[in-house]
This record gives C-alpha cells, sequence and structure tokens, in this order.
C-alpha cells in the first residue's frame, strides 16, 4: 500500500513543459520531496498527486481535488503542498485494513493495521507490534430471534451482543438467540467472552457457544464449552428441544484461553465445526465431516447459553463480540 508521504522543503520547478495530458514531469531539483509516492504537489493552480519518483522525474496523477489539467511552461514553480485531500488521505491510513501482505513497511509511528485475519498491529517507527486486540465485526440482536426466552434478556452494548439467562434450579434450558441460515455453502465465525463457565450439571453439557438449529422438530445441535467437575471443557450436544438432552457425542478438555473461537460451516453436503485459541487465526477441527442431515437438517443458526445452575445462583452473563458470515 503507497501511504501519503510528506516532507519539508520541497520547491522546484518544471525542467521542460507540461502538456495537460502528460502522466510524468521533470522537475529542476527533487531535493525536499519525498522520495518514493504518494504525495501532493501544485503547480499553478493545479493539484497533482505524485505517485512516484525516479531522479527528477515524476509520475502523476492530474486534476486532483476538483482543479483542472492544464499546459504548464518550462520554469513553472513546483510546490509539495499539505492539501485538504492530503490530510483526509492520512487519516484514513491511520487505521488502514486489508491483509496483512499489503501492509506498508514500519517507519510512521502511530500507525494501526486491522487486518482482515488476525491480530492488529502498531506501526513503531520502526516495525509492527501486534497488539492484544483481534479485528471483530460486532453482533447486533436485530437478526435474531428468541428460542426459549424466559426471562432472559439480550443487549447491544459497547459493539457486542450480551445475553444474560438467569440459574434454574433443575433441568436443563437453552436459552438460544437464532437467525436463518445463510444459503450454502456458508462459515460463520463468532468470538465469545463467558462471565464464568462454572456450573453445575448433571449431563455435563455445554454452557455457552453456537447452535445448528432445525425450526420444523425444534432440534438442536450445540458446540461449546462448559465447566462442571471437569477442567473447561469442548462439548458437542444433540437435544430434542431446548429442555431435552438427546445425548452427548463428545467432550474433551480445553486450555482456558479467552475469548473463545468458533467456526461453523456448511457447504450444502457436509458440515464441520472448527475451534481456536485466542488469536482467532489458528482454527482445528473439533470432529470429523459430517453429513449435513446428521441428528437434524439445519436451517437456522445462533448462540445458545444454559441458565441450569450458574456458580452461586448467580445470572450467567455471554458477551458475543464478533460475528462474521461468509
Amino acid at each position: 500500500m503507497a501511504y501519503e508521504r510528506f516532507a519539508n522543503g520541497g520547491l522546484s520547478s518544471l525542467d521542460s513543459a507540461v502538456a495537460s495530458d502528460d502522466v510524468a514531469l521533470t522537475v529542476k531539483s527533487a531535493v525536499g520531496f519525498p522520495a518514493t509516492g504518494n504525495f501532493r504537489i501544485i503547480v499553478e493552480s493545479e493539484i497533482m498527486l505524485v505517485t512516484g519518483v525516479l531522479g527528477k522525474t515524476f509520475t502523476v496523477a492530474r486534476a486532483q481535488e476538483g482543479t483542472t489539467a492544464a499546459s504548464h511552461d518550462s520554469g513553472v514553480a513546483v510546490f509539495h503542498a499539505l492539501t485538504a485531500g492530503a490530510l483526509a488521505q492520512r487519516d484514513v491510513e491511520q487505521f488502514a485494513a486489508g491483509v496483512i501482505t499489503d501492509r506498508d513497511a514500519a517507519g510512521q509511528p502511530g500507525r494501526l493495521y486491522l487486518p482482515a485475519g488476525g491480530m492488529v498491529s502498531q506501526d513503531d517507527g520502526a516495525v509492527w507490534n501486534m497488539l492484544p486486540l483481534s479485528r471483530m465485526k460486532s453482533p447486533t440482536s436485530s437478526g435474531f430471534t428468541w428460542v426459549n426466552q424466559g426471562t432472559a434478556s439480550v443487549t447491544d452494548t459497547h459493539g457486542m451482543m450480551v445475553l444474560t439467562t438467569p440459574s434454574v434450579s433443575s433441568g436443563e434450558s437453552l436459552r438460544c438467540l437464532v437467525k436463518t441460515a445463510p444459503t450454502t455453502p456458508y462459515t460463520v465465525t463468532v468470538c465469545i467472552l463467558p462471565q464464568s463457565p462454572t456450573y453445575t450439571t448433571s449431563s455435563t453439557c455445554a454452557q455457552f457457544g453456537v447452535c445448528w438449529r432445525e425450526n420444523s422438530s425444534g432440534k438442536l445441535l450445540t458446540y461449546g464449552w462448559g465447566m462442571g467437575s471437569y477442567p473447561l471443557y469442548f462439548s458437542y450436544d444433540q437435544w430434542t428441544n431446548y429442555a431435552t438432552l438427546s445425548a452427548n457425542q463428545f467432550q474433551y478438555a480445553t486450555p482456558p484461553f479467552a475469548p473463545f473461537w468458533i467456526r461453523m460451516s456448511d457447504d450444502g453436503v457436509n458440515r464441520l465445526v472448527e475451534i481456536a485459541g485466542s488469536d482467532g487465526v489458528s482454527f482445528v477441527p473439533v470432529h470429523t465431516v459430517q453429513s449435513r442431515a446428521t441428528f437434524l437438517t439445519a436451517d437456522q443458526i445462533g448462540v445458545f447459553a444454559n441458565s441450569w445452575k450458574s456458580a452461586n445462583g448467580i445470572p450467567r452473563v455471554i458477551s458475543f463480540l464478533h460475528w462474521e458470515e461468509a
């Protein structure tokens, strides 16, 4: 990416005349101008964007910021200028986004780079330092509907969708927020930050996570995390409905990383669920590929929290930081 460049003392003159359609010009001296593009110059009343520098020759984009391309005589002054367009572009570039391979070389302290996937990084003037932040797509509750809401609630706050569920004394009770599944093939990536995964349950099923649902039957497949008499574990479970567990398919211990990243995919034939560490980058499957008709054929996707006995009877609070459909 070619960032806007700035320098002091950029003042020269044209070494030869320039026609109105020329895309290069030569100055008598390039001293004081940035060594590479992009930067702005003013030649008479025309603003040009210099996109490349080769010695004293500038490659230019003509007629910038509402000015008009015109012919200019040899000897006319050429100024390196700070314009409204340069300032606006600088604002954009302080928070550049894209893929890591398109990131500019470090050298302008304070810039942030928000990659399409991975960790946000900051330019310290010499290198790009990774920050303990990932680029998030904030979910909102407006696209979801409740299944078994009861006294549960959802709030959109601080860029998060926060699900709060009551603690019930007995029996599983999933509080779900679901929406129509995208057209296959699709992948949904979710980032979750729980208040606490601790809870008591007789069936050792997940406390929070994501779900597939078959609207006609009410069946659910849940994938998520919980903790009972075991360390923190990941669980995949089949539900006849939001209160009736049909089967635990598997549970296994996982490191206590936060936030929790999970990705669910359906290619129209098979489905797959993957989880990642807190970087949200290195996803690994939690099961082998299975038919999309196993146990149910999902036409809804969503998130859930289980109300069954949270620690000390306090409500369970689950914050969903990221929801991305691709």
